[in-house]
């Protein structure tokens, strides 16, 4: 076999006519089937909103207020020795405020999970430490209660390798030191540091401390980490915090259509149109808080709190948003909302989001500065797999 025989791709083309012929059949069965699928949503869609015809409330008029937009971003090198990402998070309201942090991942176990993890706590610090009337995060709120799949509510093995309730006690406290640091810097302007206690070598002198075995340093990073970023949780949701989810694939009418399809329908029988509207509802939401919340509960408080929901749609034929706040959901604030929304979104977060893009690729180009300067003894462990594929 030549070399150019080789080289050629099989498989990826019909070669003859029946084989084309073929194709357009096995189309015709799959839009048949796609066709038959969306029907049966749409009669489902149909009869899940005659169910909650005439609850969508109309859009009240504007009411001025301040308010602050929190996005972030993240980006990740993954390379034979190491893990090295940045995080960066951005808010912006009467004055724009960005944290940018890059460091190193230890153990390089669940890493795609725990950079998110720590963008989220990013986020969550800078909107804590808003003084915006409003602080609107890009994101779902029931979302962020979801556990971390590498997170095991059992800490008997850490106790049998650690002084833990101690340990968390005392990592506490240390945490609301790191937040009075963190606010300092921000309105200094230099926010360019690493902020995750759990990545910063107190971590390390505590984990020694509180040692009395040997145990796995993974799990405790894991906990940790979970630590910090529902503590950061908690102190966002002290502020009048109200969260935006674009894209959502919630099932409150309907375990099989999704509530924007219904949505849509009910709007339709109600108003004859896609008009401005809210649509307020008690979600189905079961919180399962970790030990350490329920342990120390008065450092944690704001994660007891219920929440309350609502769709809401700012502009005519506009898509629809799910909204998640520890507010009350009435004219009142969406009124306020409201006054923000260009385009049918606010205004603050479409900043944020594009500013956060910004900050990305200044992150990025940071990184390679870095890798650029590190002493060439320890050029092994920068390698990447992928040098061949992207030159």
């Amino acid at each position: 076999m030549t070399r150019s025989s080789r080289m050629q791709p099989t498989g990826s083309y019909p070669s003859s006519t029946a084989e084309v012929f073929l194709l357009w059949l096995l189309s015709d069965e799959i839009l048949e089937k796609i066709s038959r699928d969306l029907s049966e949503l749409y009669e489902r869609a149909e009869r899940a909103a005659e169910r909650i015809e005439g609850k969508w409330i109309e859009m009240p008029e504007s009411i001025e207020c301040s308010a602050c937009g929190v996005d972030g971003s993240r980006g990740v090198e993954r390379l034979s020795g190491a893990v090295l990402y940045s995080i960066s998070a951005v808010s912006v309201g009467d004055e724009i405020r960005e944290m940018g942090e890059i460091t190193t991942l230890r153990p390089h176990t669940n890493v795609e999970e725990r950079i998110r993890l720590h963008m989220h706590t990013s986020e969550f610090r800078l909107g804590s430490l808003a003084e915006d009337e409003l602080v609107l995060i890009d994101g779902s709120l029931r979302g962020a209660f979801v556990r971390p799949a590498a997170f095991t509510d059992d800490p008997s093995k850490l106790r049998e390798c650690y002084e833990l309730e101690c340990f968390v006690e005392d990592f506490l406290e240390v945490l609301d030191r790191q937040i009075e640091v963190l606010e300092t810097d921000l309105r200094k302007g230099m926010a360019k540091k690493n902020y995750l206690l759990t990545r910063e070598e107190l971590f390390r002198r505590m984990e020694e401390g509180y040692r009395r075995g040997k145990g796995s340093i993974e799990d405790l990073m894991i906990l940790f980490e979970y630590i910090e970023y529902l503590h950061a949780l908690n102190r966002l949701l002290e502020k009048n915090a109200v969260f935006f989810a674009k894209t959502f694939y919630t099932h409150e009418f309907d375990e099989e259509v999704t509530d924007v399809a219904v949505l849509h329908l009910s709007s339709l029988k109600q108003f004859g149109c896609a008009k401005q509207a809210y649509f307020p509802f008690r979600a189905r939401i079961n919180k399962t808080l970790p030990w350490f919340v329920k342990e120390f509960r008065d450092r944690f408080e704001n994660l007891f709190k219920d929440f309350n929901s609502a769709f809401v749609r700012f502009e005519e034929g506009g898509n629809i948003y799910m909204i998640e706040t520890p507010l009350k959901i009435d004219d009142e604030l969406i009124g306020k909302l409201k006054s923000l929304e260009v385009h049918g979104y606010p205004l603050p977060l479409i900043h944020a989001h594009r500013l956060a893009k910004i900050k990305r690729a200044e992150m990025k180009k940071a990184m390679e500065s870095l890798f650029a300067s590190v002493e060439s003894r320890f050029d092994f462990l920068l390698r990447s797999g992928r040098d061949v594929i992207e030159g």
